[in-house]
């Protein structure tokens, strides 16, 4: 009918615009996961040595469009994290194990199925397993593995971070990494250094699981709990050695970056080392009971502890993490540090700008056109198209913020414009039809007038049906002024007539 209604012609200038898709390899198109669910690459580094986020992941997570909780895995190669995982799984296989020396994991994997879980204040959510490289492979320079162990922290709502033994110095030196994260992650694009307290605002729930763990948990001939351990732990050290004051930044590094932490420790599975080998063809009845009731609690406490990833207002979803991890990798490879709020705000800018254009598809798709064009019946309309807009929005946009509240603003202003524009096109084209009916009832009145065998009744009974016609197919502000000019106009060929009979 109108212009406008029939395609996306937005003329209005302050409306944001679809940004083109990305051609880089990473984003190419590739259909999700089909079959039964299994380890998908969702990052690894290419032989350029560009990071890139592998096709089948995106396009996996592109259809996860519920709130997302991560939980991720990471530790030195080849101690049993992929076994870990699992048993989240609560399968004796999946990620794959390892039982050799060369590592089974290379940059970050996915299950490609998320678990469809419940938190404990009732809020329902997917969760997402995330298996790390290690990080001392043989093959990683120091920037890639602080680079790695750097996006799964970005990317997780809880990090476990996985070894063998206990919290010695020798642990504290492998992490020595959390103390480099500062050189390799910006909370903003503006301001000075960034602290690890202040990334710490943004970081998961840190569990450090001790596995094949032998001391006895006491202090001062009393019991501590695993989490008092890890507090005693992170203590900073007296003394004024060189090699003490690096423990002590790290351990100050650890408290600072994860302060919500806690510890678990696991026994040794088995004491056959053949079967400790194949560790995930072992049923879990033939563990040790320490062992099993160890894996029990960490379980329990994941499941129970783990919620959605959450940035300021805005919850990540697949379509979100997607985003976020592109603009940390782009950064990345760069040469730049990836900034947290900077890449949140990017992916809320696209989501809602995204949610923006379906709402005003939306709107354009369910105006009902088949309305007469009057005032009461085109408003009803619109509103009815206001909702249905509204509820695409609202069901894709993210955030609570500044941008979520622009595109709100632009998209109130597209309703507005649209409505009076169609409206002034469907008033426009109902006074030209009734100009047009005028003309055609001004033709038969005469002929009724000017009939060989014309007479009063005759006359009366044309106009009368030329009214009613006019009144059912006439529509808009000007009908009954039309109408009322044209009745006066003919009055004196009406009354020719009667002076004439």
């Amino acid at each position: 009918m109108f212009r406008m209604f029939k395609g996306r012609e937005n003329s209005d200038e302050g409306s944001p615009q679809t940004p083109m898709v990305s051609s880089s390899p990473s984003m190419s198109h590739q259909s999700p996961v089909t079959g039964p669910a299994r380890p998908i690459r969702l990052v690894y580094c290419d032989d350029k040595g560009k990071f890139r986020m592998d096709p089948e992941a995106v396009a996996t997570l592109q259809l996860v469009k519920g709130p997302i909780g991560v939980v991720s895995v990471c530790g030195r190669a080849r101690q049993g994290k992929s076994f870990i995982l699992n048993q989240l799984l609560g399968r004796s296989s999946g990620f794959q194990v390892a039982s050799t020396h060369r590592p089974c994991t290379k940059g970050l994997w996915l299950w490609s199925a998320p678990l469809k879980r419940t938190a404990l204040d009732g809020t329902e959510y997917n969760l997402l397993l995330l298996d790390s490289e290690g990080i001392d492979a043989y093959d990683q320079t120091g920037t890639y593995s602080t680079q790695i162990f750097s996006l799964a922290v970005l990317l997780s709502s809880m990090f476990i971070y996985n070894q063998m033994g206990g919290i010695d110095e020798a642990a504290l030196d492998r992490l020595s990494l959390v103390t480099q994260m500062t050189k390799h992650i910006r909370v903003r694009a503006s301001g000075g250094k960034t602290t690890a307290s202040e990334i710490g605002q943004f970081s998961p729930i840190f569990v450090w699981l001790l596995r094949d763990f032998y001391l006895d948990l006491t202090e001062d001939n009393r019991k501590i709990t695993p989490r008092d351990y890890l507090e005693l732990a992170l203590r900073p050290v007296q003394g004024s050695k060189r090699d003490i004051g690096a423990k002590n930044e790290i351990r100050d590094a650890i408290r600072a970056l994860f302060p919500d932490r806690e510890c678990f420790t696991l026994v040794r599975p088995l004491n056959n080392e053949t079967d400790l080998q194949r560790l995930d063809q072992i049923s879990l009845e033939r563990l040790r009971p320490e062992f099993r009731s160890g894996l029990d609690a960490l379980t329990k406490f994941v499941f129970e502890k783990t919620r959605p990833k959450q940035v300021g207002a805005t919850v990540l979803t697949g379509p979100i993490l997607v985003g976020v991890t592109e603009s940390y990798l782009e950064a990345l490879n760069n040469g730049a540090v990836p900034t947290i709020a900077s890449s949140w705000q990017s992916v809320e800018e696209a989501e809602c700008r995204r949610a923006y254009n379906a709402a005003t598809e939306t709107y354009m798709s369910s105006f009902d056109r088949s309305k007469p064009p009057e005032e009461g019946s085109l408003r009803e309309a619109h509103e009815v198209a206001v909702q249905k807009a509204l509820a695409v929005f609202n069901g894709a946009a993210v955030g609570i913020g500044t941008v979520r509240k622009k595109y709100e603003e632009l998209l109130q202003k597209f309703f507005r414009k649209a409505f009076e524009d169609y409206k002034r096109n469907a008033f426009m084209e109902a006074d030209m039809r009734c100009s047009s009916t005028i003309q055609s009832m001004e033709k038969r009145l005469r002929a009724a007038c000017h009939s060989s065998d014309a007479n009063l009744d005759k006359v009366v009974k044309v106009l009368d049906v030329l009214l009613s016609e006019y009144e059912a197919s006439c529509h808009g502000p000007g009908k009954w002024q039309k109408l009322a000019v044209f009745l006066q106009q003919r009055l004196v060929l009406i009354c020719s007539f009667l002076s004439l009979s």
